[in-house]
């Protein structure tokens, strides 16, 4: 029987319409204090075991943590992005950045890009959850995102090692400065309070910050799709459906 995370609230979460306007037509949505203090610091502390002495990146931890994968499966996840996609909803992967304080990682920064330039859905099904684990803001390296950018469908890209990549060197596949242009009036920084889940459409453009200040800023990142979309599984990401039947 797998694990269940400690504290882990299994009640469905209700958007409303406004809620689901706003993710419709800005790609993104934040829902404040969707998890509590202690659901988070449950997750950093399971997490934590697994870290290597630079704090780098920890794909696919469901894979090997039960309780992560409970948190993948969380009905107030699931609830919010069947709601969002009108679909059945399966997982595809997950990843763990610390972005640990006085870390090699700390000062590394994603360049903007677009998630879904790596499984490459038909229409920009996929979609990724952010979940912060501490406050996140400008200082400690949040993410900045550029609204509406998820109507044009997948831009052009520089290809750019995105896992385990040199600490010196800042991944994401990189969308042209001229596209950046075009939506540079709306860009955004996502300030998140602990608890809060950014919910993103995998065509909606985003960055971050290098953290530059004495605050970690860990965030668990999970991923989704409809059920049967086309995706590309990828060689490090190994991106496969998981059913979220608890």
């Amino acid at each position: 029987m797998m694990k269940v995370l400690p504290g882990l609230t299994l009640d469905p979460y209700y958007l409303n319409q406004d809620q689901v306007d706003f993710f419709n037509e800005n790609g993104y949505l934040v829902v404040e204090r969707l998890f509590s203090e202690e659901e988070c610091d449950a997750i950093s502390k399971i997490v934590r075991k697994q870290a290597d002495e630079n704090f780098s990146a920890i794909l696919n931890p469901d894979r090997v943590i039960d309780e992560i994968r409970s948190v993948m499966k969380a009905p107030k996840i699931v609830s919010i992005l069947e709601t969002l996609t009108g679909s059945t909803v399966v997982g595809l992967m997950s990843q763990f950045l610390f972005k640990e304080a006085g870390s090699p990682y700390a000062s590394q920064a994603w360049k903007p890009h677009q998630d879904n330039s790596y499984p490459r859905t038909p229409n920009g099904e996929y979609v990724t959850i952010n979940l912060a684990l501490q406050d996140q803001d400008v200082e400690n390296g949040c993410l900045f995102i550029y609204p509406g950018s998820h109507e044009e469908g997948l831009f052009a890209f520089e290809p750019t090692k995105s896992y385990r990549e040199n600490p010196d060197n800042n991944p994401g596949n990189t969308v042209d400065h001229t596209i950046l242009q075009r939506f540079e009036d709306v860009r955004t920084d996502l300030i998140i309070k602990k608890g809060g889940a950014l919910f993103m459409q995998g065509n909606c453009i985003h960055g971050s910050y290098p953290n530059v200040s004495d605050r970690s800023r860990p965030l668990l990142s999970i991923s989704y799709i409809p059920k049967g979309t086309y995706y590309v599984p990828g060689e490090n990401a190994n991106r496969m459906e998981i059913s979220l039947d608890l």
